[in-house]
């Protein structure tokens, strides 16, 4: 009787994991600045910090996190071609393109002393990191792949007939804590299920 009553409980988590997203993404409904690079073909949607990304909001100019977070203190003055960035009225640093540790140009935030600007986590208040943009690695360019936004959204072919479908885990690599999770869980019912007769 037991057995019966565990049987639907399995059957629940064992679905709860399976459809359970492996990674989170942003929302972000507004529009971003994508910031051009002189020098080389690159262009920025993503502001690189020495402790964040960042995208600057294309109305107003204050900066967002990948995350989704708004922080209305921090903004940086898009009609200056120097891009400075001010906290709370003050200056900041400004934004810059600089290579970075992967050989790769990247949008960066700058101290007046050249150095890559970090931002405290409690109350967003950037300091001085002490690193160099050679020192970063991994750095985002592409706003598109970090949050997910209506502004992301490109039809391929628009004379398709098919609707677009969105993209789903996949079960191996990215989703391999949820592969995981669900063997352990139906080898312990499996077990338990065959202990007594």
């Amino acid at each position: 009787m037991i057995r019966l009553a565990v049987l639907p409980l399995a059957c629940l988590v064992s679905a709860a994991l399976l459809l359970a997203p492996s990674t989170a993404r942003a929302q972000i409904n507004e529009d971003w600045a994508v910031f051009p690079d002189s020098e080389t073909t690159a262009e920025c949607g993503v502001v690189n910090a020495s402790n964040a990304e960042l995208v600057v909001l294309f109305e107003d100019g204050v900066m967002a996190t990948v995350g989704g977070v708004i922080l209305t203190d921090l903004v940086v003055d898009l009609d200056s071609p120097a891009w400075p960035v001010t906290f709370e009225g003050a200056p900041a640093g400004f934004l810059a393109f600089a290579t970075d540790g992967d050989g790769l140009p990247a949008l960066f935030w700058f101290t007046l002393g050249g150095t890559i600007v970090g931002i405290d986590t409690f109350d967003a208040e950037p300091f001085d990191s002490g690193l160099f943009p050679e020192e970063r690695i991994n750095t985002g360019c592409d706003a598109c792949e970090l949050i997910t936004s209506p502004l992301c959204e490109v039809d391929d072919d628009p004379d398709d007939d098919f609707p677009d479908f969105p993209d789903l885990p996949l079960l191996c690599g990215a989703g391999a804590p949820m592969s995981a999770a669900l063997g352990m869980v139906s080898l312990g019912l499996l077990g338990f299920s065959r202990r007594r007769r």
